[in-house]
């Protein structure tokens, strides 16, 4: 009973630690195979000293200038190609040169020269760089650390053009992680014999033990990744233990993220510091924004219906870059865009779900009496937006009328032009459809049943405009009088100014202004001797 209690709280723990709140949102930007990508598995991500983005991928290596990709594959006529397309990891050097780890062996990218040259240096031990290579990072010394599977761990010193290789073959040859921290102690993490640390750059390795008890607490385990932070702590990403932070001042171990909240154990790949108290996790089901200060985070993954989610659940590498941007690399999805906010715009898109915008391209916006949105979009109908519980209800009746071009607010009541299905006037308060206005017979009905502007000025007058010319509403007759200037012109918008002014933007015949003083209308069109004359005579919006 005592066990079942334990695991009980434990599990709620991990609830209490999750959260993400309702105004708290990550949109990300999705490059892929249709982008120009190599391929869609990103194994590593890295910013050089240029600002290009590389990515490592299965099948290749590919550049990015945040425009457009280069790729770099493996081609059998050119002898400074890439000799090896699967590509598992990178890093840059002291001198900008790139450092490509493949499944079968190391190759370094000249820059300058713009060619690879594969790093057949035979290491002091008598051995070469043939197998997959884990990981690749540099150290203080410019030294140049490489773990590679079986082999154990390579070091490069650039100044003496020297290579050792550190076999490791009393522990384990399966080097998956290695960095140094603060103090210049090395740490290294094993593919099934744990985490170990060096203070004589390996001449001696010892297991980590806890200074509570001396437990090796990570004996036997998958040690996937090993980073620096802040305040003198590393960060191990294991797959018994999960993500724990150590406090290399303190000596104090701390669990991070075991299980999710679901009570999954939690695979991890990858971890990167974003800031001294954030720490981003990259695993099977996703990523974890893991706060530090407050031991809460948030949890984002793939969502079919959301665009702006993560493309794939299985990350696999993360990258922050200058502009403090983060690259999010994936096995299925190529590699996510999180830039760094600084506006704070929130997305409204179609979700699955009854509180969500129905239709993706919004055409107008009207409030109304009670301080609600409606929405009108050209593929969806009609919205109302609650801007003080931020949902979003749909206007059923709008199912029969989906493309809307014209909203006004006239008392509690809702004008709605609609392409092809005439003028729809709607109740706000009881959400009735209390007329339609169509074209018929009759010379005082619409000229068209297609509404692409409506406007209702200041002295009260109500403008629509359409395909076929201009409108003003009657209130005695209840119909409609027709603007003989604007016959046959295509009114895409009409505003009044300051003055009570009318303006309006046609589709093809310039922008025309009707001075309320003289009575009179004046059109602006393109002439090619007046420089100071419209651009264009296609004029969309009057702002």
């Amino acid at each position: 009973m005592r066990k079942r209690i334990i695991a009980l709280i434990s599990f709620l723990c991990y609830i209490v630690c999750w959260t993400q709140a309702a105004d708290e949102h990550y949109y990300f930007k999705n490059l892929s195979i249709k982008d120009g990508l190599s391929q869609t598995t990103v194994n590593a991500i890295m910013q050089d000293k240029k600002g290009f983005m590389w990515f490592g991928t299965k099948g290749g290596l590919s550049r990015y200038d945040g425009m457009s990709f280069r790729n770099f594959k493996r081609d059998m006529n050119d002898n400074h190609s890439l000799g090896n397309n699967f590509v598992t990891c990178l890093y840059e050097d002291n001198k900008g040169n790139i450092w490509v780890g493949t499944d079968a062996g190391v190759y370094i990218y000249y820059p300058d020269r713009e060619i690879f040259i594969p790093f057949n240096l035979l290491s002091r031990e008598n051995t070469q760089i043939d197998r997959t290579v884990s990981a690749i990072s540099g150290d203080k010394e410019g030294w140049v650390w490489i773990a590679v599977e079986t082999q154990g761990l390579f070091c490069y010193e650039p100044q003496k053009e020297q290579l050792h290789n550190y076999t490791l073959n009393s522990f384990s040859a399966n080097v998956q992680s290695v960095t140094s921290d603060n103090s210049g102690t090395i740490w290294v993490g094993f593919y099934g014999s744990g985490l170990f640390y060096s203070k004589d750059n390996l001449k001696t390795l010892h297991p980590y033990l806890s200074p509570k008890d001396g437990e090796e607490v990570f004996k036997d385990d998958v040690i996937m990744k090993i980073v620096p932070g802040a305040y003198n702590c590393i960060y191990i990403s294991s797959i018994r233990k999960g993500v724990q932070e150590l406090n290399l001042t303190s000596g104090n171990l701390r669990s991070l993220l075991l299980m999710d909240e679901t009570g999954e154990m939690v695979y991890s790949r990858d971890l990167l510091v974003n800031s001294d108290n954030e720490l981003w996790i990259g695993t099977e089901s996703g990523v974890y924004i893991y706060n530090l200060r407050t031991d809460k985070y948030v949890h984002l993954h793939n969502s079919k219906d959301d665009p702006y989610s993560l493309s794939d659940n299985a990350v696999y590498s993360l990258c922050e870059d200058r502009e403090g941007g983060i690259w999010v690399g994936s096995y299925f999805g190529g590699v996510d865009y999180y830039p760094k906010s600084y506006t704070y715009f929130e997305k409204y898109y179609p979700k699955d779900g009854d509180n969500n915008l129905h239709g993706k391209r919004v055409r107008e916006f009207c409030e109304d009496n009670k301080g609600i949105l409606w929405i009108g979009t050209e593929d969806g109908g009609l919205n109302r937006f609650d801007p003080k519980t931020k949902t979003f209800s749909f206007f059923a009746p709008s199912s029969g009328f989906t493309n809307i071009h014209g909203l006004c607010m006239v008392g509690d009541k809702l004008w709605v032009g609609t392409f092809s299905k005439g003028l729809k006037i709607v109740d706000t308060n009881t959400g009735n459809i209390l007329k339609t206005y169509q074209k018929n017979a009759s010379p005082r009905s619409l000229i068209d049943n297609s509404i692409f502007a409506i406007c209702r000025t200041t002295t009260g007058d109500i403008y629509l405009g359409t395909m076929f010319g201009l409108l003003r509403y009657n209130e005695q007759t209840d119909d409609f009088d027709r603007i003989e200037e604007l016959a046959g012109r295509f009114v895409y918008d009409i505003k009044e100014d300051s003055g009570g002014n009318l303006w309006l933007a046609t589709y093809v015949n310039g922008a025309y202004c009707y001075n309320v003083n003289e009575k009179k209308w004046k059109n602006y069109v393109h002439n090619e001797s007046n420089k100071e004359s419209l651009p264009y005579d296609k004029v969309l919006s009057i702002f």
